[in-house]
């Protein structure tokens, strides 16, 4: 406690002089300081965004919740990573599995289980879809939050426009602003080298560089990122330390060392005219402890992922415009697992390759008419799942081998239409419609190979049904500070193919549904003042046909997974987000979250749901001056209960019970110094605590990881110093 305290204090007394260093800095060059926080929050609410509607819109005309994360945000707070951005965004919370999928996301009181497979995850446009999976794993991901310029945040279902996966909004990240406005932080850094130590012994290295030449312009970004993973006693992680034995792990094993992360990540973006190149590869070595904690090194994971989008943008008039795009994809998963023993075998790969292609035109009638209209088809035409695991002792884990028939493709295919009107200068009425379909395709597997229990099997998956999904709103602007959204929205989120290729192969098991959301909100967003902003937005979901994944072992020791479609769930919930800047300089956010999510399949009525904090809140403080910053991140997460699994039976709970225990609630707070010109122009310096308080942080067990039966445990104090050089 003395030495927490005298940490807060160190930093206190840090801020104290920072504050006046920038009194002094703004009574010496005050023309300098008004290049930051220019705008006003008026200003911010004037802000252009993009991929609501994939065509540039201000907020107040977007039919969804929009935040806006902008280069200037990320280097002032000092976010580490990518994961470290999304925690510290209204609405979402983190559930960390320890698994090769990095840190998962749950969004507005639910998280489905399965790594980030609510919200998609776009990069400059392009998605980033695992096709294994259907979902958006960070650690295939991996963008440095270096070579990101903005990060675009639409809240809501957004299903008519971006199609499956988007149950709860969309997340664009864009590596290629080459805007020249006035929401760049510094429009004239072309070049960044930086080099980052931190705890963890973690390391990271960076390069940047923007270019033109006539018509011609590219950005380029690389980084390599390693990190030793965090270190905890597996003993806190479970109730009985006396069980770990029995996994081959000594009591006293800890995570670090056994949690590694290496990234490497290239980047490139070129336009000549109308025709644009988007190229990017990532290749993370990733240690995890999934299914079982590791008695060794770790379960060593490698996640390798390729995308090549090709466009053409191109106004043909001020009415009519379109953008094309095509896109490849290859992503390859190898695990080597570590359990039990030192001669444990056990190895799985997963890989996939797919098409895609966009086409989207912008009419744009009269002043009060938009129309935006879309054709969209995916084509995956490879995709497999492949797990030897003999050392468990079944033959069920023994050389199995899930794949696509070979003469079949899994196709999505799509038109949408989306209307902007506005009947009067104040209202701005948008519908739109989505019709979708998946055409049935043949899945094969081959089990047990070389066994004599060896079986061939294939089934069909038809659910082919077309999806007809809608969206409505409307937007009454009262004047130029006040705007008022009320918004309906249906979103689908398709089965998996590692989800089918189970259930689709089963007799005894029924092909899987779409999940469903239906979403109402009411939105507002006011100025009171140039230096007073809010927005707060009431909303309920209704969730249907959701799907959970069950992994257990059964009464011979035999693993066991399916998936099903789960039932009903509702959320209610309010959202409410203050701006202000109280002086000069000084910028202050706060945001907080409640929400109560009701699981409604028969029996579950009083059952707490599991991963629904009831309350999520934010705080953001920045204070810049002529050459400082400092700025404080933090956030609330309400207490999680965990998956309640039925098959868990017996005479004292008769409907089953938990697979762990209640995490506590807990509030991270973190702090960041930056040093902008230090000795030489250019030249900076930025020191990021994550976790100040060293508050003991838990994330709720999950199926795969249910040996942690007192929950995951999240990060300690930790410190990342980067020095970096913008010509």
């Amino acid at each position: 406690m003395y030495k927490q305290r005298k940490i807060i204090t160190i930093f206190l007394i840090f801020g104290c002089l920072i504050l006046l260093s920038g009194i002094y800095s703004f009574a010496q060059d005050k023309e300098r300081i008004d290049k930051y926080f220019k705008m006003t929050l008026q200003e911010m609410m004037e802000v252009e965004i993009s991929t609501a509607s994939r065509t540039p819109e201000k907020t107040s005309d977007i039919p969804a919740s929009v935040v806006l994360i902008t280069r200037e945000d990320i280097e002032t707070y000092g976010y580490r990573t990518l994961a470290e951005i999304l925690e510290n965004i209204p609405g979402l919370f983190p559930v960390n599995d320890y698994g090769e999928e990095g840190q998962n996301f749950g969004v507005r009181g639910f998280w489905s289980g399965v790594a980030n497979d609510n919200m998609i995850i776009l990069v400059n446009g392009v998605s980033q879809v695992n096709d294994v999976h259907s979902n958006y794993s960070l650690s295939k991901i991996s963008v440095p939050v270096e070579a990101i310029d903005k990060i675009e945040v639409i809240r809501g279902p957004m299903s008519v426009v971006y199609g499956n996966g988007s149950f709860y909004g969309v997340i664009n990240i864009f590596t290629n602003d080459f805007s020249k406005n006035k929401f760049s932080y510094d429009e004239n850094n072309e070049y960044i080298i930086s080099t980052s130590l931190g705890s963890e012994k973690t390391k990271k290295i960076f390069i940047r560089s923007i270019g033109q030449f006539d018509d011609f312009r590219y950005v380029f970004n690389a980084s390599i990122y390693d990190t030793y993973g965090m270190d905890h006693l597996f003993s806190k992680m479970v109730r009985n330390p006396e069980i770990l034995p029995g996994f081959g792990v000594p009591e006293n094993h800890r995570t670090g060392g056994r949690l590694e992360n290496n990234e490497k990540y290239f980047n490139f973006f070129g336009s000549f005219k109308n025709l644009y190149l988007d190229f990017s590869h990532s290749h993370t070595d990733k240690e995890t402890a999934f299914l079982l904690p590791s008695p060794f090194q770790g379960h060593q994971n490698l996640l390798i992922t390729t995308n090549v989008s090709i466009g053409y943008k191109k106004d043909i008039s001020k009415k009519l415009s379109y953008d094309a795009t095509l896109n490849y994809s290859q992503y390859r998963w190898e695990a080597d697992y570590d359990f039990l023993s030192e001669d444990f075998y056990g190895i799985q790969q997963m890989e996939s390759s797919a098409w895609e292609t966009n086409i989207n035109m912008f009419i744009r009638p009269s002043p009060e008419l938009e129309i935006t209209t879309g054709l969209y088809y995916r084509s995956i035409s490879n995709v497999s799942n492949m797990f030897d695991l003999p050392s468990f002792g079944s033959s069920s884990l023994i050389n199995n081998y899930f794949y696509l028939d070979d003469d079949d493709d899994i196709v999505t295919r799509s038109i949408f239409t989306q209307v902007s009107f506005k009947p009067l200068k104040k209202i701005n009425l948008v519908a739109g419609l989505r019709f979708e379909q998946m055409p049935k395709y043949s899945l094969e597997a081959v089990l047990a190979g070389g066994t004599d229990d060896f079986r061939k099997v294939s089934g069909t998956y038809d659910q082919d049904k077309i999806e007809i999904i809608p969206r409505l709103a409307a937007m009454f602007s009262l004047n130029d500070k006040n705007h008022f959204k009320l918004l309906y929205g249906m979103a689908i989120n398709r089965p998996s193919f590692f989800q089918n290729s189970k259930n689709s192969l089963d007799p005894l098991l029924e092909d899987l549904r779409p999940e469903q959301i239906q979403t109402l909100e009411v939105n507002y967003i006011g100025s009171f003042s140039k230096k007073f902003t809010i927005s707060t937005s009431i909303f309920r979901n209704e969730l249907n046909n959701l799907i959970t994944r069950v992994v257990k072992f059964d009464d011979e020791g035999n693993y066991q997974s399916w998936s099903a479609n789960a039932g009903k769930m509702v959320t209610n919930g309010v959202e409410l987000t203050l701006n202000a800047e109280p002086f000069k300089n000084f910028r202050l956010e706060l945001s907080g979250t409640y929400q109560e999510t009701d699981d409604k399949r028969p029996g579950y009525e009083n059952i707490q749901t599991a991963y629904s904090p009831n309350f999520l809140g934010y705080i953001k403080a920045a204070y810049r001056t002529k050459k400082f910053t400092f700025a404080i991140t933090g956030n609330y997460v309400d207490d999680m209960e965990t998956y309640w699994d039925e098959t868990l039976k017996d005479e004292n709970n008769p409907f089953g019970q938990r697979i762990g225990d209640r995490v506590d609630g807990y509030f991270l707070l973190g702090a960041n110094l930056r040093i902008e010109d230090l000795f030489i122009k250019g030249l900076y310096l930025n020191i990021r605590c994550s976790n100040l308080l060293d508050e003991e942080i838990r994330y709720p067990t999950f199926t795969n990881n249910d040996w942690a039966t007192r929950g995951t445990m999240g990060i300690r104090r930790t410190f990342l110093i980067s020095i970096g050089m913008k010509f």
